[in-house]
């Protein structure tokens, strides 16, 4: 018999469900993996480019090692067990036959169920990764979730499918699609390495967030694979094979020209360029009025259809200049500085710790005019 509480089990689902397990379609893998010892049970999933598993230390012994295999609804049912309960879980018959047979509290009632198990031998062996550890600060972790969103999702770009790990120059944490560009200074390990989106969505659980990180490298620079581990709680991940562009070039050298949004308008300014969501194709921003920011986004045909004005600091003389409005809103997540040559090179917002986004700029349409 194994006894779990209720909260440290709905803890544990909600950051299994960063991996899409469910979704795949070996039946083997919309189960989780299940290994018992004398003081706690781990549960994994894996979809094969990923394993993710976490440790629950038990209230009572069992009765020695096991392994078996949860269905997903079998998980999904027990979490629905009343608050501060426990679940207990009994697996029962042949391995090939195996049901498992739950029991939890719903309602102030007793409420028993059995679900069809498949063999837990047809689970996928855990990732062995031998090699050099790396202790990668959490403010190195909250880098990683601040980059992400600039990774590309274009499936023809795989090697911008991710967040780029490199080490020189003290260490960067770099994500493109080729339109905008974020990178944060960070403690990397050693070894370059591009790490997935789906894996860095799971760093971003606050499981890994809220402590420092290990970081593992296989010594076979051949074997793709990388393992963090924060805790009771480990990552492995496929990393995505080949050369990352040289994101160095694009970076801006020189901005003569900047406008500053004040940390406490910025969260209104951002929700704003995301609110023509579908019908904007472009923002202009420009200095109609001194120390005003005017932002005005138009549709396709060049008709505007919202306008701001926003109080900034302004140090030389910003040019007009367009962006796209999610891009720019993006950007301005990152940082509240953005710097501007002109309106034909990209602007970047700036923080004081280093981390940036360079966003290309639109060539507007302007709608024709008669005498």
């Amino acid at each position: 018999m194994i006894q779990i509480p209720i909260a440290a089990l709905k803890k544990a689902r909600t950051l299994l469900g960063r991996v899409r397990f469910a979704q795949c379609k070996l039946p083997a893998l919309n189960h989780i993996y299940a290994r018992i010892d004398n003081t706690s049970i781990t549960l994994a999933v894996s979809d094969l480019d990923h394993w993710l598993e976490t440790r629950i230390p038990l209230q009572m012994s069992p009765d020695g090692p096991t392994e078996f295999l949860i269905p997903n609804e079998a998980l999904t049912a027990a979490v629905k067990a009343d608050k501060d309960s426990s679940v207990i879980l009994l697996p029962k018959g042949r391995q090939e036959h195996r049901e498992l047979k739950l029991i939890a509290i719903s309602g102030g009632m007793r409420i028993e169920s059995n679900h069809a198990t498949a063999d837990w031998e047809d689970f996928p062996a855990r990732p062995v990764i031998d090699g050099p550890s790396s202790l990668l600060p959490a403010a190195t972790m909250a880098a990683l979730k601040t980059v992400a969103p600039c990774a590309s999702t274009d499936e023809k770009r795989q090697v911008l499918q991710g967040v780029f790990f490199d080490p020189e120059e003290g260490g960067m944490l770099v994500a493109t699609d080729g339109k905008r560009l974020a990178g944060a200074p960070a403690t990397v390990p050693e070894r370059k390495f591009i790490l997935p989106t789906p894996a860095v969505k799971v760093l971003g659980h606050s499981d890994f967030l809220k402590s420092d990180v290990t970081v593992t490298l296989p010594d076979d620079t051949e074997k793709n694979l990388a393992a963090f581990r924060a805790g009771d709680h480990v990552l492995m991940s496929k990393t995505i094979v080949g050369n990352y562009p040289n994101y160095q070039q694009v970076i801006p050298r020189r901005q003569a020209n900047s406008v500053t949004i004040a940390d406490h308008r910025r969260d209104a300014v951002c929700k704003w360029l995301r609110s023509q969501k579908g019908r904007a194709e472009s923002v202009r921003l420009s200095i109609d009025t001194p120390g005003q920011l005017t932002l005005t986004q138009t549709d396709r045909s060049c008709d505007t259809i919202a306008l701001i004005t926003v109080p900034v600091e302004v140090q030389g003389t910003p040019p007009a200049i367009s962006f796209d409005p999610k891009y720019l809103a993006d950007a301005l997540v990152i940082g509240g500085t953005l710097g501007i040559s002109d309106a034909m090179n990209p602007g970047m917002t700036l923080t004081p710790n280093g981390q940036f986004c360079v966003v290309m700029p639109l060539r507007t349409k302007v709608a024709a005019q008669t005498a």
